[in-house]
């Protein structure tokens, strides 16, 4: 459903929209992860209190994203976060078509790599 929200978004020209979806689906995705997948490393926190650098720390160190996935997912956040109207000030950018095509990428990244680590 996400997905199709964060498409139907980056097709009508609302990219901050699209980032954000899709930023909600990765940390949607590696809370099923952490939760269903066994760990060699735990989180530091609950789950509920886990956010989603949390989750891609989580899920580098045990193996089931790449380094490349990881980095990448980082920057999805940062994208992501500016969803607070300050830290989008700050940054002196908003998002648009190339940013929401990056997190397309970081996604069918994160989603590739969990499908090659399935235990």
């Amino acid at each position: 459903m996400r997905l199709d929200e964060a498409h139907t978004c980056q097709e009508n020209g609302a990219y901050t929209s699209a980032v954000i979806m899709l930023g909600s689906l990765l940390e949607g995705v590696l809370v099923h992860a952490a939760e269903v997948r066994p760990a060699a490393t735990h989180l530091s926190k609950p789950l509920r209190a886990a956010g989603m650098q949390d989750l891609v720390q989580h899920a580098h160190v045990n193996g089931w994203i790449d380094q490349d996935a990881k980095m990448a997912s980082e920057l999805l956040r940062t994208y992501r976060n500016l969803v607070h109207p300050l830290a989008e000030k700050r940054a002196k950018h908003s998002a648009d078509f190339d940013t929401a095509d990056l997190c397309w990428s970081t996604v069918n990244a994160v989603l590739n790599d969990l499908a090659a680590s399935r235990v």
